[in-house]
């Protein structure tokens, strides 16, 4: 049986306990209490940026707090997901990114993360196909004509990407394996410029994202030849996919992704997920999404989590295969 002195401590160190809990239950409670930043870890005006500042601008109104889109670019975004990993994990810093996440850890000989250790997934926002565009004066009318054109001349044919492990760089190099055909990588510093060097004539193709190309290919710059994806595109409904042209199974699409710092609380993680959600599947964002070229297909928290070790495989072993490395 307790003496009376010994219930009186048991029963104090139970109440300093459920005190001591009260403030990250409250915080938990109340999230979001203040402003939100959702950063990006490239510079502006990328398809992903796109898309972040319509549902930073939604978000705002929905959770009656500021929500605010910030970068820190650089090191082929290393430097701005470190800064999300290191930031306090509580939900009002969160990471809005692409397969960088996962390639730049083979890429570069070290990051100073881990992505399954320091980031929980919150969702995947959509899907991104790219389009393979050659310029108008360009002699392929066709895929099969620019890669008989490559068989007949391997390693001349030339591509352009926005860097050595971009997606246009990976979604080349993964065709190249499945044509059979040898190609030469012209790499630049970003896509608008690998974009440009493909209307000029300066290289022969290109994958690029619509968001990227959907300008050039209006005004008559640029000529499609095929979208990646595994069907056809939404809004380019009439163009056929690189599968239907004799490359069965083949296809290639990046995505927009959220994660958070990895001790952020599952139930914030929930509430910024469920968020995403209701804007995600509104008319609005769906209309937005096919407009900007994005497949708006929104996986939550649970199947984004489910999915993040076969994710990180696949592209970690397109970055091998296509031998890219950044030091």
């Amino acid at each position: 049986m307790k003496s009376p002195l010994r219930r009186s401590i048991t029963l104090a160190a139970l109440s300093a306990g459920a005190l001591a809990a009260l403030p990250i239950a409250h915080a938990q409670t109340d999230w979001p209490a203040r402003p939100v930043t959702f950063l990006e870890p490239y510079g502006p005006g990328t398809t992903l940026d796109a898309i972040t500042r319509v549902l930073a601008e939604r978000l705002g109104t929905q959770w009656k707090v500021p929500v605010i889109v910030d970068h820190k670019a650089g090191a082929n975004g290393v430097i701005g997901t470190d800064y999300v990993a290191r930031a306090a994990a509580d939900g009002y810093t969160v990471l809005f990114t692409g397969p960088g996440h996962y390639t730049n850890e083979v890429l570069m000989s070290k990051v100073p993360y881990d992505v399954g250790r320091d980031f929980k997934p919150v969702a995947r926002l959509a899907s991104v196909m790219l389009v393979l565009v050659v310029p108008t004066n360009s002699p392929f009318h066709s895929v099969k004509e620019l890669v008989d054109h490559a068989k007949k001349n391997p390693g001349k044919l030339t591509y352009s990407s926005g860097g050595s492990g971009s997606s246009q760089h990976l979604a080349a190099a993964s065709f190249q394996q499945v044509a059979g055909v040898e190609l030469m990588h012209v790499p630049y510093k970003t896509q608008s410029a690998a974009v440009i060097d493909i209307i000029s004539g300066e290289v022969n193709f290109g994958f690029a994202a619509l968001t990227t190309a959907a300008a050039q290919l209006k005004g008559g710059k640029l000529r499609a030849l095929a979208v990646t994806g595994p069907r056809r595109s939404q809004a380019l409904p009439d163009l056929p996919t690189v599968a239907e042209l004799g490359y069965p199974g083949w296809e290639y699409f990046s995505f927009n992704a959220v994660f958070v710092p990895t001790a952020t609380p599952d139930e914030v993680v929930r509430r910024i997920s469920d968020g995403l959600s209701a804007q995600m599947r509104s008319p609005a964002m769906a209309d937005l999404a096919r407009a900007q070229g994005f497949e708006n297909d929104f996986a939550d928290v649970t199947a984004w989590s489910a999915a993040q070790a076969s994710e990180r495989k696949k592209w970690q072993d397109l970055i091998r295969v296509s031998g890219a490395k950044l030091e």
